[in-house]
């Protein structure tokens, strides 16, 4: 097990969930008096949130196939 990929593949998805976590209450609108970020800002959140989880499951599966 490589233990340099395996850190990076927990700090990419340690990321993903701290950028979830700051778009979580969804986009701005009147249910939430125009609180948030905007609708271009959550998908594009939702997109990196996406990337860092891929990211992060690829480099811990390359860290455990290191061994083979």
């Amino acid at each position: 097990m490589n233990l340099k990929y395996f850190l990076i593949g927990i700090g990419f998805i340690l990321a993903g969930y701290i950028l979830y976590r700051g778009i979580k209450d969804g986009p701005s609108s009147e249910k939430n008096n125009w609180q948030g970020p905007t609708l271009s800002l959550y998908v594009q959140g939702w997109g990196t949130i996406i990337l860092c989880v891929i990211a992060g499951v690829v480099m811990i599966f390359k860290s455990l196939l290191a061994q083979i």
